[in-house]
């Protein structure tokens, strides 16, 4: 639905180069510069700074070339939804929550669609498969940027540490000879506990062995034969404790609840869409 200027600016935000976007779009460089200059000619507004050879898109430029991707993106939906009859949803969820408060959604979701398509991955790679289009909206525990995305709220989790064995936990300092199972960088939950790390003025490096594990489930198995500690949300582990194959760690000062959010993109022509099923689920 978008004019070819339009897409040529959504390529130049990506490439931030003439040359490389007239590859990626099988033009010419001099038509790629001549649609920039009707579309800054017919805005009134300065899309791109050039210098020495160079390019930079200017604010106007960037917040344009984002305006456009989302609304490519939307009224593409939105005509194959027309065609089709069938609305297809595309949901994204953190691995920590995929267990837990994803099933859910999808039992939901499926009683309302034709078509489900589910990706699974940590908070950062959600985000970014929300900016490309490759899901609609994603149920994530990490943090995001509010200027870029809406949400609605969907609850509150309890986030503990958890070991094998009964430990000294009367201050944090006491578990830095214990190994610690973490999730990778990008995780939400590792996020939520290197700020809490921080708030006590340590850092994961304080830790004399960290093991990084991208799996959760992978997480709570490895502790329910091995010495070590971790920090997760108390769903993941409910069983375990109630057995006592896990300990909540009692540690001093440690009281987090996170919020879980659905996520999507900011202004979504969707976010009705997004409120319906939220408060459906």
């Amino acid at each position: 639905m978008l004019d070819r200027r339009y897409k040529t600016l959504i390529v130049l935000s990506k490439t931030q180069s003439f040359t490389q976007t007239a590859q990626e779009l099988f033009i010419t460089q001099p038509a790629v510069s001549q649609q920039i200059n009707s579309l800054e000619e017919e805005l009134q507004l300065q899309l791109v700074i050039r210098e020495h050879g160079h390019i930079t898109l200017t604010t106007a430029g960037l917040n344009l070339a984002k305006f456009a991707k989302q609304t490519e993106l939307e009224s593409h939906k939105v005509i194959t939804a027309l065609k089709s009859g069938t609305e297809h949803l595309k949901m994204g969820c953190t691995l920590s929550l995929s267990s837990t408060i994803l099933p859910k959604f999808i039992q939901h979701l499926s009683s309302r669609t034709n078509i489900v398509t589910t990706k699974i991955n940590n908070t950062q790679h959600i985000l970014q498969n929300i900016r490309d289009g490759k899901v609609d909206f994603g149920l994530i525990e990490g943090n995001f940027n509010k200027d870029e995305f809406d949400s609605f709220f969907v609850q509150k989790e309890n986030f503990i540490g958890v070991s094998h064995n009964i430990i000294d936990t009367s201050a944090v300092e006491n578990l830095f000879n214990q190994p610690l199972l973490l999730r990778e960088n990008g995780s939400g939950s590792r996020n939520i506990f290197e700020n809490w790390l921080a708030t006590q003025n340590y850092r994961i490096s304080d830790f004399q062995n960290v093991i990084e594990i991208a799996s959760p489930s992978a997480i709570v198995e490895f502790l329910k034969q091995n010495e070590g500690i971790s920090f997760m949300y108390e769903s993941l582990i409910t069983s375990e404790l109630k057995s006592g194959q896990l300990k909540k760690l009692d540690l001093q000062g440690f009281h987090v609840e996170h919020p879980i959010n659905l996520v999507f993109l900011k202004n979504s022509y969707f976010k009705d869409t997004y409120q319906e099923i939220v408060e459906s689920v």
